[in-house]
């Protein structure tokens, strides 16, 4: 791997005006209200490996995925990916050049084809756009194998999206993400919607499209065991900000911070090892109105007063007062 991360995320933010309408407020009387949907989210992926954002719904992950690929622009912060700014107004010549180089897969595969087009038509698309390919034959003889890597037949092309199922859908989505040469990938809950049988499928193939092509992936999911087979790290969210970032293999056998182990504790027992499953507990609180100090203490088992009143900084990839106060737990979590 380089010395240097491929994608750099630095203090990402992202604030939505949800107020009411403007006569409705004068009318009220109501003030303007404003959502933090990302509160200063840093993270780095290196060449090749997979970084996985897991959470709760609603605790920011998709926002950062679209902040990251462009789709949203931030409030604050920025995010530089192969040296290239994603924020900075003077590199926007050469942010055209890396459009091509990264791609995005969509959460639900019925509503990101488009259902008027054909699928060799879809695919084509970004082959066109970029001019990966020159002349139609070979645009057409590059579909084809799309289709083919991504265990498809050529002559499936010709379809339209509603004659696949879900996870051919999928599939699809996958070829059409490889089809202008990106090696950079955000994949937002691309397995979310699917049977658990196909999912194991799409996600296999992931993983060898990530061996055959070196391709970098950002994972969005709330599903640990999907985070499991697929990340090299992890960064655990928490209504709009990482709580832990931890490699893979070290934050399922020793997680750190109370709202890790709470999502661990929720995973059912697969291996039969006797461990009791703990549902978790409570709610995400209204973003608009959070919770002052750490956000998470009106759920977690370790609080204290300076977690209701201190906001916790990240200290060796966890931000948790109780951590590095060293505070425990006497029992296991309780629902």
């Amino acid at each position: 791997m380089s010395p240097r991360p491929y994608v750099e995320v630095t203090d990402l933010k992202k604030t939505f005006d949800v107020s009411k309408p403007w006569l409705n407020r004068v009318l009220e009387g109501a003030p303007r209200q404003y959502l933090k949907a990302v509160d200063g989210v840093s993270f780095d992926i290196r060449k090749g490996e997979t970084f996985a954002l897991v959470g709760e719904s609603g605790s920011g992950k998709s926002t950062v995925a679209r902040m990251v690929v462009g789709l949203l622009n931030p409030t604050g912060g920025e995010v530089t990916i192969d040296g290239i700014s994603m924020t900075d107004p003077g590199q926007r010549a050469q942010r055209a050049k890396l459009r091509r180089k990264m791609q995005m897969i969509f959460q639900d595969p019925y509503a990101s084809l488009n259902p008027r087009w054909r699928v060799d038509r879809i695919i084509a698309e970004p082959i066109r756009a970029f001019n990966v390919v020159e002349g139609e034959a070979n645009i057409v003889a590059r579909v084809g194998e799309l289709l083919t890597l991504v265990g498809l037949h050529p002559d499936d092309g010709k379809k339209f999206p509603h004659e696949f199922s879900g996870g051919q859908r999928q599939r699809v989505a996958i070829a059409r993400s490889l089809a202008s040469n990106a090696d950079f990938i955000v994949c937002d809950e691309p397995t979310s919607a699917l049977d658990v049988s196909v999912q194991a499928q799409i996600l296999n193939l992931m993983r060898d499209l990530q061996e055959k092509f070196g391709l970098t992936y950002l994972f969005i999911s709330h599903n640990l065991a999907v985070v499991r087979h697929m990340a090299t790290r992890i960064g655990v969210m928490y209504l709009g900000r990482l709580v832990e970032v931890s490699d893979a293999k070290e934050m399922f056998t020793h997680p750190r911070h109370p709202y890790t182990r709470m999502l661990l504790d929720a995973v059912p027992d697969l291996a039969m090892s006797g461990r009791a499953r703990i549902p978790v507990a409570g709610e995400i609180p209204n973003p608009i109105t959070p919770p002052t100090g750490c956000t998470f203490h009106p759920r977690c088992p370790l609080a204290n007063e300076r977690c209701k009143a201190e906001n916790p900084l990240p200290i060796n990839g966890v931000a948790c007062h109780a951590v590095v106060e060293g505070r425990t737990l006497a029992h296991p979590v309780a629902a």
